[in-house]
């Protein structure tokens, strides 16, 4: 997919997330941006020609990881993990 799509990008009953094991041996990478939004959103920036996805996640996830899976209407799937504090 390239350039802006609008946004209805998303395959029907995505974005999701799952718990996983978390792994000790994997990099780690802090968050460099967080929000305070209290909704997950999604939008477009055309100066960068990126997808801006603001994750609202839950304070019980502290301690723990998860997946987030992103599957695009063109079929493509974007996995991430994280691990929460």
């Amino acid at each position: 997919m390239n350039g802006n799509q609008g946004l209805s990008i998303f395959e029907a009953g995505y974005p999701k997330s799952a718990p996983i094991a978390c792994d000790a041996a994997a990099p780690v990478d802090d968050v460099e941006v967080l929000s305070t939004s209290t909704t997950s959103t999604l939008q477009y920036d055309s100066a960068s020609g990126q997808y801006n996805y603001v994750w609202k996640t839950e304070k019980a996830w502290a301690g723990t990881c998860r997946q987030l899976t992103l599957k695009l209407k063109d079929g493509t799937v974007h996995l991430a993990n994280f691990k929460f504090r």
